[in-house]
């Protein structure tokens, strides 16, 4: 990339912009622009609208009263055209009616943005998942099923579920890993642009709703296990919505984020979780209203010191965050077997799903050091799965002939895995998990599982004829 250095070649009135795009230009009434860093086409913004002017290295940042739009500076063909452009936008906003109060407002908010309070609510949140990321990694699933969302176990008693949940991710590999970065990169983002409004406190009674908020829907409407911070991060977006359409006057430009462009990455999740069933979409929305409503709730003032009482709702929370991590801690390192109590426990409590049922075995199934009593536990739950759909879904016969497998019942693997395949005859993981199962493939070389909607169109499996029977052996 290369820019003129030469004296700025535009007028007080034009900014030439590099490439085809099409000149910034001040009209009598407002500024055309840009509407995105990638867009060609362009908008106007009135200079009755517009909230804020800030200059970085990088760019130029326009707040306005329905958002916020970058001008990065790379896109200029002159490198000092956004000084000029900040210059000659504030002479037009000085020139308004009201002009000195608007450019008075402005030089406020410079001041503001200068004095950002740290956000250690959203850094003190980042560094207990990564602590208790790496209690999963060293302790195994018993970590995930001590604090895991369970509908079943809140209302059978287990009330810190709905806190502790949010704190653990996904177990295992890349996809774990995928789990909590690419969380935590979005708690980070979202939560800087609240906390600095906001300040700590209140930032934390958001998280905190938006914690439950997204427990509780996903209860409701998913009725499966829930583990993840997505449901806070939700928050937060809902949280810098409402502060970005009720407080847009207020905050620095470079402390918003385009409310067009944040809509449709929520849309995008919205859609996924749509199309991916291991995404808690219910979650993910709960948690979305559920900040939005919390930031109305405590939000109605910003860059004041918390009211008392939201000051003790904040000290509520997190005692009650405290509480709730010793809880679901003692049961990880209690004497005796919590994970095989838990399983044992699900497998006899009503209104659990299938799913959850058969998501609870199969963890324990393919734990590294499962013990026998665990097994026996997750058998109760493979088997209720297994009924509650009739024998019907081969994944679920799956789970069962794997924790048959495990308890070193060979026959009834044998004969459980036959179901699925003949329920899905073309499914090749299956297949191999017989092969598993008989002997004919090693015992600890469990085949990867890669969902239809992941496969390419040369992995797709022709059609078979049903296996030979093995001798000795029921099918």
């Amino acid at each position: 990339m290369s820019f003129s250095f030469d004296s700025f070649a535009g007028t007080n009135s034009t900014f030439p912009l590099r490439g085809d795009r099409s000149a910034i230009v001040l009209d009598d009434d407002g500024i055309r622009h840009p509407r995105s860093t990638r867009r060609v086409v362009q908008i106007l913004t009135r200079y009755r609208d517009i909230t804020h002017i800030a200059v970085s290295a990088q760019a130029l940042w326009l707040g306005a009263r329905n958002s916020v739009y970058l001008l990065p500076r790379g896109n200029f063909e002159n490198y000092d055209a956004p000084e000029h452009l900040a210059d000659a936008l504030r002479a037009r906003v000085r020139g308004l009616p009201d002009g000195a109060r608007r450019i008075a407002s402005m030089d406020r908010i410079d001041r503001i943005s200068e004095n950002a309070p740290r956000p250690r609510a959203t850094q003190t949140l980042i560094a207990l998942c990564i602590v208790i990321y790496l209690f999963q990694l060293a302790l195994g699933f018993r970590v995930t099923l001590a604090g895991h969302y369970s509908p079943a176990l809140v209302a059978d008693g287990d009330v810190w579920r709905l806190l502790t949940a949010n704190l653990l991710h996904a177990q295992g590999g890349f996809a774990g890993f995928a789990h909590i970065t690419l969380n935590l990169l979005a708690l980070m983002a979202l939560g800087f642009l609240v906390e600095r409004p906001l300040g700590s406190a209140r930032t934390a009674c958001v998280m905190g709703i938006s914690a439950v908020g997204a427990m509780v829907t996903g209860g409701v409407f998913e009725n499966s296990m829930v583990v993840g911070v997505s449901g806070i991060v939700f928050g937060l977006a809902g949280s810098v919505l409402w502060l970005d359409y009720r407080h847009a006057e207020a905050l620095p430009a470079w402390w918003r984020f385009p409310r067009r462009s944040l809509w449709i990455i929520l849309a995008i999740n919205v859609v996924i979780g749509a199309l991916l069933p291991f995404i808690a979409l219910a979650a993910h929305i709960g948690g979305l209203v559920s900040g939005a409503v919390a930031t109305a709730w405590v939000g109605r003032r910003i860059f004041t010191r918390p009211a008392l009482w939201i000051r003790a709702t904040c000290g509520a929370l997190l005692f009650a965050t405290v509480l709730s991590l010793a809880t679901a801690g003692l049961d990880v390192f209690a004497d005796g077997n919590a994970a095989a109590r838990y399983a044992a426990r699900k497998a006899q409590l009503p209104g659990i799903s299938p799913g959850e049922l058969n998501d609870h075995a199969w963890m324990i199934a393919i734990a590294p050091d499962v013990t026998q009593e665990e097994l026996e536990a997750a058998l109760l739950l493979a088997e209720r799965a297994v009924a509650e759909t009739h024998r019907s879904e081969a994944t679920i016969l799956d789970t069962l002939a794997e924790v048959q497998f495990g308890l070193g019942i060979d026959a009834a693997a044998v004969n459980t895995i036959g179901e699925a395949i003949a329920l899905e005859p073309n499914e090749t993981y299956y297949r191999e998990q017989r092969r598993r199962f008989t002997g004919e493939r090693a015992r600890d070389d469990r085949p990867d599982y890669i969902p239809p909607m992941f496969r390419g169109p040369n992995e797709v499996d022709p059609p078979v004829e049903a296996e030979p029977e093995e001798p000795g052996i029921r099918v």
